[in-house]
């Protein structure tokens, strides 16, 4: 079974350490494809980013820091709204 709330702890983590403004909302878990969606708001913007199980292993934390990293460069030029 996955620990929804660990991956979603270290979601956090990544963003506080990258950019402490940029707030994480809107995380959902899907069964299904064993993806984490999560909504990464900072001021009027937003951008969503999905995070695959795999991503929070220890050999893969670079997949999930490097697809965090990526949706926070995406924000900065995403169209207020």
């Amino acid at each position: 079974m996955t620990d929804v709330r660990r991956m979603k702890a270290m979601v956090e983590a990544v963003l506080r350490r990258l950019d402490p403004k940029a707030i994480p909302e809107g995380s959902f878990y899907d069964e299904a494809s064993g993806r984490l969606f999560v909504t990464i708001f900072k001021g009027s913007r937003k951008v969503s980013v999905a995070l695959r199980e795999q991503d929070f292993t220890n050999g893969d934390r670079a997949k999930m820091n490097g697809a965090i990293e990526g949706a926070l460069k995406r924000l900065e030029t995403t169209p207020i709204g």
